[in-house]
């Protein structure tokens, strides 16, 4: 009976550990998607301010970066956690 109650508190702690690490990847995604638009907007605008551009240009340009990055690191998460079930 020992050692079916430590392959269950084992699997348990897996589980657990899991579960923790999937939390922390969605908050630094949140964080992430939340700095990497800031950054986009206010940069951007910046920008926009210094070369006098006036039409948002580089505004533009960082919310578009900042979409693909988010976008990327969805799909590299998405693809992680496909390769993590297949094992």
């Amino acid at each position: 009976m020992d050692s079916k109650d430590k392959r269950k508190e084992e699997k348990e702690r897996k589980q657990r550990l899991k579960m923790f690490n999937a939390l922390a990847t969605v908050s630094s995604l949140a964080a992430m998607i939340v700095f990497d638009f800031l950054l986009a907007y206010f940069g951007g605008d910046w920008l926009d301010e210094y070369f006098q551009t006036g039409d948002h240009t580089f505004r533009l340009v960082g919310i578009s970066l900042a979409i693909v990055t988010i976008f990327l690191t969805f799909f590299k998460l998405v693809y992680s956690v496909m390769q993590d079930e297949d094992e």
